[in-house]
């Protein structure tokens, strides 16, 4: 399907209330859909924080934030499995549901899954078997998340994190940072500066990609996926500026310059080509999207990698 028509329908579920529910349909469907998603989200989280080499022990109390929490309170309740003493997730939407976490967490059970948990775990294998066990029985998000000391925020703000903890050993975010526009990422990057612990990490995973080139029903496979950065901004905002399609065409080099001009310090930054490579000739590159940078050593840079893993400390 040409992107074009995906981006109008977009554009046209953007004005109903559940637009962002309607859109979110189509990937529902795909066969073991609430299991795809349980071990994606375990994996990530567990592969995260595996990068932020942080040590969870019953001697020091832990908090962890996780911005964007999605359809799925997965991520959040293997951070309490692992021993993290308190969980804030926050999202611009409430998208969770009872429902759907009770068809997604009895995929944890699996030996295999919960092995791994302990392997990284304050808790013992059998502690987290139980927790697993119970997590199943539980009725409401409520229950679910006094439980596992997660407190869920939609529809957050900064002021709004702050208002339960200004204080956080572990930040946490998977492909959510390219649907952030820049002047709330600076604003962030200053706020998780002044957040993080002197011992804290953050690691975040960014997807570069065009989204419309993005595999499924309406996937446009005659594009490349950097062609969103061929276009003025305001000939992209027009086609998706809106809060379904958004994403803020911006490389892993701004968010390198983010770290630097805050002063946090690089631990590392992983990029990855996960699919078929069709980069950017410099020529095709918009100059609307050149000047978003202070520097760029090459214009072509901006297509290196179409995901990448930033890990950074105070």
């Amino acid at each position: 399907m040409h992107w074009k028509i995906k981006a109008s329908l977009q554009k046209i579920l953007h004005f109903t209330n559940i637009g962002d529910r309607l859109n979110h349909i189509p990937a529902t469907l795909v066969k073991d859909y609430h299991k795809n998603v349980c071990l994606y989200q375990f994996y990530e989280c567990i592969r995260k924080f595996e990068a932020s080499q942080i040590q969870l022990n019953t001697a020091q109390s832990k908090a962890a934030l996780e911005i964007g929490t999605g359809y799925s309170l997965i991520s959040p309740v293997v951070l309490y499995l692992l021993g993290f003493d308190t969980i804030v997730t926050v999202d611009i939407s409430k998208d969770v549901s009872i429902k759907t976490f009770q068809k997604q967490v009895r995929f944890l059970q699996e030996e295999s899954l919960l092995q791994t948990i302990a392997k990284h775990s304050k808790f013992e294998l059998s502690d987290i078997t139980q927790k697993v066990q119970q997590l199943q029985k539980l009725q409401t998000l409520e229950h679910v998340c006094s439980f596992c000391n997660i407190k869920y925020i939609p529809k957050y703000t900064l002021e709004a994190i702050e208002n339960v903890s200004n204080s956080f050993d572990y930040i946490c975010s998977q492909v959510v940072f390219e649907h952030i526009p820049p002047e709330f990422l600076e604003k962030l990057f200053i706020k998780m500066k002044a957040w993080l612990t002197e011992d804290g990490c953050a690691v975040h995973t960014i997807n570069f990609i065009d989204h419309f080139a993005n595999p499924g029903f309406f996937q446009d496979k005659n594009i490349s996926e950097f062609n969103f950065l061929k276009y003025s901004d305001k000939q992209w905002h027009f086609w998706a500026g809106n809060d379904i399609a958004y994403t803020n065409r911006l490389s892993y080099v701004y968010y390198l310059e983010l770290c630097k001009t805050n002063k946090l310090q690089v631990v590392d930054f992983i990029g990855e080509n996960y699919r078929a490579y069709h980069p950017l000739a410099a020529e095709e590159i918009h100059p609307d999207v050149i000047k978003k940078y202070q520097q760029l050593s090459n214009v072509e840079d901006v297509c290196t990698y179409q995901r990448g893993t930033l890990i950074f400390k105070k």
